[in-house]
């Protein structure tokens, strides 16, 4: 007993310092990344600050193109391969990722000029960094469980090229110098990680194996893509919609999202630690891990959500620079999709992905969106920033409600099997 006891709190001790490692991750891309927010509307203005709010959305979406999926199913390839397969499966995802660059940049960057109703060179700007986060290495080290590797090779980069932007707004130069710097950060970053990749496998007896064609890698991937790219979208529309049919809500909408987003993002080392621990063992023990993993979440959502309705009003304060102003309504909504983002993200990659039901995913997302994405341009349009929150609640919620009765369904089926079994 006192050796199992003192090997499981070994084994606590170093969870608590991996998940402190990604935390640290995500604080500082998170602090940095508000930090910029009232350097660009005090530099430019909050119409300014809205185009460029608008094309990091759109960009996000592009970025997940970018990605195709590794941010989903790599961490799992790369936690269960040997050298060699991790640096062919690092590799192979550089030559996708690389090749889906510059048509994705374009059509996102394009995408939001157009829709901008001002700044359009700032949208464009601000979408070209968003879509770069997809060359990131951070599922790579997620994976090879090093969360100070990470910090060192790709945060701190991406943080100082932030900085770098804040500075020289304040320095005089408009907003633009914010996505800018942040798109440099995020290129070095990008260098920083592979070149250290490239050294780790071979230190560790990597041999040299030829890539697969791209056909082939893209079309073997298509189920991650997919899931992704509809999470995202979902999480990224209502701002485009909000810009076309009442554009002069638009900059209030886009701050309580950027609020909205941030928050969720300091939770985001716990999707990742859970991302981690579910898929681990038989198909009994994933159902132990997905059910604990569900009821957890479903506790930390409400955690969440009411850290968020007390923290909110201040840091609306803050990042909208006393120009912006939100009402408790929207505060309250935000706080519930905090609430719900955190919890569909377990379910998703967490649960769902552990028993190989991302085609679920996309569905769900697409019937999501078909019900909320226009009652968001309606709610727009007739109630502001609430009658647009509440459209991505309501299809959000739906979505939800669709995956867990997926899971449920899963889960009768693997119980059902064992029974047999015995």
């Amino acid at each position: 007993m006192p050796g199992r006891l003192r090997s499981s709190l070994v084994r606590g001790r170093s969870g608590i310092w991996r998940l402190v490692g990604f935390s640290l991750s995500v604080v500082v891309l998170a602090v940095t990344s508000l930090a910029a927010i009232p350097a660009m509307i005090a530099a430019s203005g909050q119409a300014a600050w809205g185009s460029v709010a608008l094309g990091q959305a759109i960009g996000t979406i592009g970025g997940v193109a970018v990605g195709y999926g590794w941010g989903w199913f790599g961490p799992a390839r790369i936690a269960q391969n040997s050298a060699t397969e991790r640096r062919i499966e690092y590799i192979e995802s550089i030559k996708a990722r690389a090749s889906l660059f510059v048509p994705v940049t374009a059509v996102a960057a394009t995408v939001a000029y157009l829709l901008a109703s001002t700044d359009p060179t700032f949208a464009a700007v601000g979408a070209l960094y968003t879509t770069s986060i997809g060359l990131t290495a951070n599922w790579y080290f997620v994976g090879s469980v090093r969360p100070y590797t990470m910090l060192s090779l790709e945060t701190l980069p991406r943080a100082a090229g932030t900085l770098l932007g804040v500075l020289l707004m304040y320095q005089g130069h408009s907003a633009i110098a914010g996505p800018l710097g942040m798109f440099a950060g995020m290129a070095a970053g990008f260098v920083f990680s592979s070149m250290w990749v490239m050294w780790e496998t071979k230190r560790d007896g990597a041999a040299a194996v030829p890539t697969r064609s791209l056909k082939i890698l893209l079309h073997s991937n298509r189920h991650g893509i997919f899931s992704a790219l509809g999470s995202v979208t979902y999480v990224a529309a209502p701002i485009a919609i909000v810009s076309v049919v009442a554009p002069a809500v638009q900059p209030a909408f886009a701050l309580a999202d950027k609020v909205k987003q941030q928050i969720y993002l300091t939770s985001g080392p716990a999707v990742t630690v859970l991302q981690g621990w579910v898929p681990r063992g038989p198909e009994e023990g994933r159902i132990r891990r997905a059910n604990a993993a569900l009821l957890s979440a479903g506790a930390c959502s409400i955690a969440l959500g009411f850290a968020t309705w007390a923290l909110a009003p201040t840091l609306v304060s803050w990042l909208g620079s006393n120009q912006i102003a939100l009402t408790g309504g929207v505060v309250v909504l935000m706080s519930a999709l905090v609430a719900l983002i955190f919890f569909q993200a377990v379910l998703e990659r967490a649960v769902l992905a552990s028993f190989e039901q991302l085609g679920i995913v996309a569905t769900a997302i697409l019937i999501g969106s078909i019900v909320g994405m226009p009652v968001v341009g309606f709610g727009a349009h007739s109630f502001g920033t609430v009658g647009a929150l509440s459209g991505v609640l309501l299809g959000m919620s739906l979505s939800v409600v669709i995956e867990l009765f997926a899971f449920a369904r899963g889960r009768k089926r693997v119980l059902q099997r064992k029974v047999l079994d015995t």
